[in-house]
């Protein structure tokens, strides 16, 4: 159930052209690109109501924290029309731009994704900067 770069360039290019499916490409693209999951973990799988429960939270925390992603609201619009109960694994990746993840049912059809643009070291050490200012 696991999605090859392959197949996901592939899945990702016969979609309509849009910014969240350049950015999912792009990511695909990069020449670090490490696949993190699955590495066999049983983790990797999950029923739709868990994913759709656990990223809405995230979505609403990264918007938020005004943190750069692409594929949220499709993602959590495609969660919303499955069954609840339907199995669906994630295949994730990292680079460093970019953390992907991508969900599919059985029979490698795309659910869809989200990334997350990395920050870099000066805007992290900010973050960290502003933290200790207002939560101290």
């Amino acid at each position: 159930m696991a999605l090859t770069v392959k197949l996901l360039k592939r899945l990702i290019a016969s979609l309509p052209p849009s910014e969240d499916n350049e950015a999912a490409l792009n990511c695909l693209e990069q020449s670090d690109l490490t696949q993190i999951i699955p590495a066999g973990e049983p983790s990797s799988y999950s029923r739709a109501e868990y994913w759709l429960r656990i990223y809405r939270i995230k979505h609403g925390s990264t918007t938020k924290a005004g943190i750069a992603t692409y594929g949220f609201p499709s993602l959590l619009a495609a969660l919303q029309k499955l069954h609840p109960s339907a199995p669906l694994a994630i295949t994730a990746f990292d680079t460093r731009e970019w953390h992907g993840v991508f969900w599919s049912e059985q029979g490698d059809q795309l659910v869809g994704f989200v990334l997350v643009k990395h920050r870099s070291p000066q805007q992290e050490q900010d973050r960290l900067d502003w933290f200790r200012r207002n939560l101290a």
